[in-house]
């Protein structure tokens, strides 16, 4: 079996992103990414569920459903590659856009 890494196809990286900032009103770089930072009094607003990679586009897309825009921050970081251990496979594109699609169609969160 031949396991796709995302972050090995660029474009699939890309299309996760592009579908997210369309979906979630927002203009992020990477709508993905691990670091963020929030006031308290939106963090108490919503209620987080998943506890995997999913968490992220759980929160993007959240965050966008009570018009909060999100800002990037630039940061200095140097990814890990496979060999290295990084974990993220083209199954996490597929689950990051199944989330999108469940917080912003299906369950609404409050």
């Amino acid at each position: 079996m031949i396991e796709l890494k995302i972050f090995e196809v660029p474009i699939i990286k890309s299309g996760v992103d592009f579908l997210s900032n369309i979906l979630n009103g927002q203009k992020l770089t990477d709508a993905h990414t691990c670091y963020k930072v929030f006031d308290t009094k939106i963090f108490k607003k919503i209620k987080l569920e998943e506890t995997d990679f999913a968490f992220c586009p759980e929160i993007t897309t959240k965050l966008s459903s009570i018009n909060e825009k999100i800002i990037e921050v630039p940061i200095k970081y140097s990814g890990r590659n496979y060999k290295e251990g990084k974990k993220i496979t083209l199954i996490d594109g597929v689950i990051a856009l199944k989330t999108i699609f469940y917080y912003r169609f299906i369950k609404k969160i409050f």
